[in-house]
């Protein structure tokens, strides 16, 4: 066995001292393509690629875009830093499931007044006029907020230090910034991701995306250009007009969200397996059995409760809160129906290898924090989230676009999610921990209360790790 180091993630400027043109990841994507073809070592393929760059690169493309072999592009990584991008244009930007982002956080740092005003305003100065008056007075009840809240928690929980205290006060008072708020992240992802995302940002209608695309295309291809093709708007959508077809029986005249809601019901189970405990022993004992998948089913099945018990605890033993359970919990599926803020939303999309489908809300419609009403805050807010609510909705037809801007951390929206086990497992030991922030943890420990019930020994370890440590 021989393993080499073919190359790790350094710092541009140490890249650019290199001032050579081979000084890019097209050399590692070429050699690697020729891996499954060639009976040369890698390190010696990889030699090839650096002494003939445009060779390298015309095989990229060919093998690439011209035979279909996308994978290859993957082994092409960028580490991508990104300033100034508004809260909005996260969620476009993160739905990226093979992609790591690490965000500046409104939970533990305190945001100046810094937002985008968006380009399309620029043709209407009556209305670039208002939003920044509406977005100054949003950034300004925030800070008021924030002092309020840090000045109650020295009395309310004096043993805080300083530093855990005024991240509490954040943690609440960033509920009535606007998604127009900057913020910064910083990105790892490989060539084939990139360019799924340059075209999900030249489908979308805003300005700000088509700027991000602008730059991400130009600084990109100028580097990789044999990695980067298909990158603009193709057309294809995949929605559904329903007035085109005559049909609005889906819309209804006063829509769910504007009635009163009822958050005791903010997580509804869709679906659930049937005999979900044994689906996954199933699992586990069809990798190590001789039987097939319906036969080892149908032997679990009929075990004896001792016996299911027993083969539980060989599952379980020596299991630690950091650990992942079996791809045998994969198996099973569940789907969800939440309601939570843009804030709890803001850490739930974290979760993306499972499947979520959004629909926004009334903006009006939102749901403050309780330490809001202690501090004497909440009409403020009410009357903030109406009048930035108002603006929105009676922006012109061609300012429609920019209405989403308007909503605040606050404003509630509904989520469709379909989640294995596997994955519903890591949701809850992040989020049902003791440090988890205060609405995901409720969804948490809602969706782990849930399964437990339909799911009693596939999940009976299904808690935070904090939790975990006392099980």
């Amino acid at each position: 066995m021989k393993l080499i180091i073919a190359g790790y993630n350094i710092d541009k400027s140490l890249i650019d001292s290199l001032n050579t043109e081979t000084a890019t990841p097209e050399v590692i994507s070429a050699a690697y393509a020729r891996i499954s073809r060639s009976s040369k070592d890698i390190d010696f393929l990889r030699d090839e690629a650096i002494s003939e760059i445009s060779k390298a690169r015309a095989s990229n493309t060919n093998i690439i875009f011209d035979m279909g072999h996308s994978s290859v592009a993957e082994h092409a990584v960028f580490n991508l830093d990104l300033i100034g991008v508004s809260r909005l244009l996260t969620d476009t930007i993160q739905r990226s499931r093979l992609a790591s982002f690490t965000e500046k956080s409104q939970r533990y740092v305190t945001f100046s007044k810094d937002y985008i005003v968006p380009e399309e305003l620029n043709k209407y100065p009556k209305y670039k006029k208002q939003y920044k008056q509406l977005m100054d007075q949003l950034f300004s009840e925030y800070e008021t907020s924030f002092n309020a809240l840090n000045e109650y928690y020295k009395t309310a929980k004096p043993k805080l230090k300083p530093r855990d205290r005024e991240a509490l006060a954040k943690e609440d008072a960033r509920y009535i910034l606007p998604l127009s708020t900057k913020t910064q992240m910083g990105i790892t992802i490989n060539a084939r991701s990139l360019e799924n995302l340059l075209r999900r940002l030249a489908k979308s209608p805003l300005a700000e995306a088509k700027e991000l695309h602008h730059e991400l295309y130009s600084q990109v291809s100028a580097i990789a250009p044999s990695l980067i093709r298909y990158t603009e708007d193709d057309g294809y959508m995949g929605k559904i007009d329903l007035e085109k077809v005559g049909y609005t029986g889906f819309l209804q005249q006063e829509l769910p969200w504007m009635e009163e809601l009822d958050m005791e019901n903010k997580l509804k189970v869709l679906t659930s397996p049937s005999n979900p405990d044994d689906s996954v022993l199933t699992a586990i004992i069809y990798q190590q059995g001789e039987l097939n998948w319906s036969d080892t089913n149908e032997t679990v099945s009929r075990l004896p409760r001792l016996v299911k018990q027993q083969l539980w605890n060989q599952v379980y033993h020596n299991l630690k809160a950091w650990h992942k359970v079996p791809r045998a919990f994969e198996t099973i599926d569940f789907s969800f129906e939440l309601t939570f803020s843009e804030s709890c939303w803001a850490q739930f999309k974290r979760h993306r290898f499972c499947t979520m489908l959004r629909k926004g809300g009334n903006s009006a419609i939102c749901k403050f924090p309780d330490s809001i009403a202690t501090i004497g805050r909440t009409q403020m807010w009410e009357s903030l989230a109406s009048s930035v609510s108002n603006f929105a909705f009676n922006l012109p037809s061609q300012l429609r676009v920019i209405a989403p801007y308007c909503r605040l951390n606050s404003s509630l929206l509904f989520v469709y999610a379909k989640m294995n086990l596997r994955e519903i497992y890591h949701f809850i030991r992040l989020r049902s921990d003791e440090h988890a922030q205060w609405e995901i943890k409720e969804i948490s420990h809602l969706m782990a209360n849930r399964i437990i019930k339909i799911a009693p020994k596939s999940a009976e370890y299904l808690c935070g790790k904090s939790e975990f440590c006392r099980h």
